[in-house]
């Protein structure tokens, strides 16, 4: 798909070739051969769900864009995995959907069908610190509809929180509780249990802060737990994304590519860019940035003293899933701590090992990120102790076929930030330096609410910036 030429007018090729010659305070980039630089109205980093999902409304506004991505696939933690003998596809990472307009809008305009999320099968409950089942009964559904309710009533006083992060001052004091105080406070003993297997990679759970607890189980959240979530019909979020690569075309997606340095000091942006086919210069308008703001993740950005303050307090969860052949496991198995408070196991360690055609697919939640090799075999060790307590004897070995990691996640701050005004402080970047944020840290870790987001604050602000 070709992009419209930027220099058809002189307006348009005077503004673009001030950037490339003004002062540019960054070694190499005014530098780059002519024909190694690109030109377009917004440099959109990071590939991932609201990368992607900004890349593709600029297009509809008629902006050009240029995404780049270090994995070879847009959609970041929207991973499938393709068995090689039935190609019988299993979603890896995002599984689920809330109900709402802009996501039925979104896969409806690339023709990739959705449908209500089916009930899982028959599943059963094990400590997966000894491997040995647990006589584990979850509160009904009654029980934990019962507790969701008052939980709501709660939520409904914080109605700003629902779309971004504005707060009033002093914070209210329910926000800062932990999510364990905050259960014991006002009795919702009975829906710990399930908030565990769905909110998962928030770890350790009872010890979030609500803050953080009512941005994850929002209102769209609930919504959908009523409801019924929607998930794709032929198991493979990833073909949302192929779909949008294909829109948005080869000349504006870079795969396999990352910021070498850039300069955002002028009256736009430039950022130098290793591609698979050599450096390339990206001369732009705006930038937009998505990937998780760790100051080690952004190698080549020439943060400002104000990034580097904010983005250097958070800390983050680690999250990790994959799939496991030759597990010996006829039946889903769901972590499950007895004698922990409210029965929630302690992670490090698997939520679940689900099964999927003879395969299990597991995730993995850490209060820390971790190495993934301490991770994977930490997964496998705990197969071995399920094997041995369940008398399990096969010939084959449990075998990886996919690994993914989804750390860093859930990036916080604490309590002491959060009241000393860092999320004012935080969206006070926005539009500095010509740059725009995106992503789960400024809203949460949901990509239906993240495009939400998108089209209710990031693209307003950034449209009429350009």
């Amino acid at each position: 798909m070709h992009l419209r030429i930027l220099w058809a007018t002189s307006l348009t090729l005077s503004f673009f070739s001030g950037l490339v010659s003004g002062g540019d305070s960054v070694t190499g980039l005014a530098s780059a051969d002519p024909n190694d630089t690109i030109y377009r109205d917004v440099v959109v980093i990071g590939g991932g769900s609201t990368g992607t999902y900004t890349a593709v409304r600029l297009r509809d506004y008629n902006n050009t864009v240029a995404v780049i991505e270090k994995k070879d696939f847009l959609g970041g933690h929207a991973e499938t995995y393709v068995d090689p003998t039935t190609n019988y596809t299993i979603n890896l990472g995002v599984v689920v959907f809330a109900q709402l307009k802009v996501v039925t809008d979104y896969f409806a305009r690339f023709n990739v069908p959705i449908e209500p999320l089916a009930a899982w099968g028959t599943n059963e409950y094990v400590d997966f610190a000894t491997g040995k089942a647990v006589n584990y009964t979850p509160p009904s559904s009654e029980a934990f509809g019962a507790a969701l309710t008052t939980y709501t009533t709660h939520l409904e006083k914080y109605p700003a929180l629902q779309g971004s992060f504005n707060l009033t001052y002093p914070v209210e004091t329910d926000l800062l509780l932990t999510f364990g105080e905050f259960v014991d406070k006002y009795n919702l003993s009975d829906m710990v249990p399930q908030t565990f297997r769905v909110n998962q990679g928030f770890a350790p759970l009872l010890n979030i802060s609500m803050l953080y607890m009512f941005k994850y189980l929002n209102s769209d959240e609930i919504d959908s737990l009523a409801q019924g979530f929607l998930t794709t019909t032929r198991h493979d979020t990833q073909e949302l994304y192929r779909q949008a690569t294909a829109f948005l075309g080869s000349d504006s997606v870079f795969l396999n590519s990352s910021v070498l340095s850039m300069d955002r000091s002028g009256s736009g942006v430039q950022v130098r860019v290793q591609t698979p086919a050599g450096p390339k210069l990206i001369v732009a308008k705006k930038l937009v940035s998505t990937p998780p703001p760790l100051v080690a993740n952004l190698a080549g950005y020439d943060l400002s003293g104000d990034e580097t303050a904010l983005f250097g307090q958070f800390f983050a969860n680690g999250y990790y899933g994959g799939v496991i052949n030759n597990t010996g496991f006829d039946v889903s198995l769901s972590n499950a701590g007895p004698g922990q408070p409210y029965d929630v196991p302690t992670l490090p360690g698997p939520y679940a090992f689900t099964m999927n055609q003879g395969l299990a697919l597991v995730h993995y939640g850490s209060p820390t990120v971790l190495p993934e090799e301490d991770v994977k075999a930490d997964i496998l060790a705990t197969v071995e102790r399920i094997r041995e307590a369940r008398g399990i004897v096969t010939d084959a070995a449990p075998e990886w076929l996919a690994f993914v990691s989804h750390a860093p996640f859930n990036l916080m701050v604490s309590n002491e930030a959060i009241q000393d005004g860092f999320y004012e402080k935080l969206f006070a970047l926005q539009g500095r330096r010509n740059t725009f944020y995106n992503g789960a840290v400024w809203h949460t870790q949901d990509s239906s609410v993240l495009w939400q987001f998108t089209e209710d604050y990031v693209l307003p602000i950034l449209l009429a910036a350009l």
